[in-house]
């Protein structure tokens, strides 16, 4: 493999889809069942204060973003040297790598929305566990979804430089 152009934006471009990934795959495996031990009021009120504060928080932004960005441009380079060994590949992971965003725009972030209207306060508990539930099984499930694309985009791409 040499030290194409090519070749670092594709293993930037990966590194940033297994940060990503990683990051999602904590919720996925324990942060969500954490909050889900606390109690649908004090869960919903968690997760509202988690939304706010990675609405707000400029360097997560950029490194979650920036990874369908530069999966994004990955998708571009191999679709202008499609002819080029490895394109097939890295157009794969790239699909996969902005697919995570448009699950979490599509998905998630609805679910957030609708999450940060609830005002917990004026919840009685069945209600709040009716809310919390509804919202932790289809939340998390997505994430699943989304944290898997985030795996697959970085090993779909890694292979694609190894042609290069």
């Amino acid at each position: 493999m040499n030290m194409s152009p090519t070749v670092v934006l594709v293993s930037i471009a990966a590194i940033a889809s297994a940060a990503a990934a990683g990051m999602m795959y904590v919720f996925s495996t324990f942060v969500m069942r954490g909050l889900d031990r606390t109690g649908p009021l004090s869960a919903i009120t968690a997760m509202r204060g988690i939304n706010t504060e990675a609405n707000a928080n400029a360097p997560f932004l950029v490194a979650y973003l920036g990874a369908a960005v530069l999966a994004a441009a990955v998708g571009v380079v191999a679709i202008v040297q499609i002819r080029q060994p490895g394109s097939g590949w890295l157009l794969a992971g790239a699909i996969f790598g902005v697919l995570g965003a448009v699950i979490t725009v599509a998905f998630n972030v609805p679910l957030n929305n609708h999450l940060d209207s609830v005002d917990p306060a004026g919840l009685s508990l069945a209600d709040a566990a009716g809310e919390w539930q509804a919202y932790f099984s289809t939340w998390t499930a997505w994430n699943h979804v989304r944290t898997c694309t985030a795996i697959v985009a970085p090993a779909l791409m890694l292979i694609g430089a190894r042609y290069r």
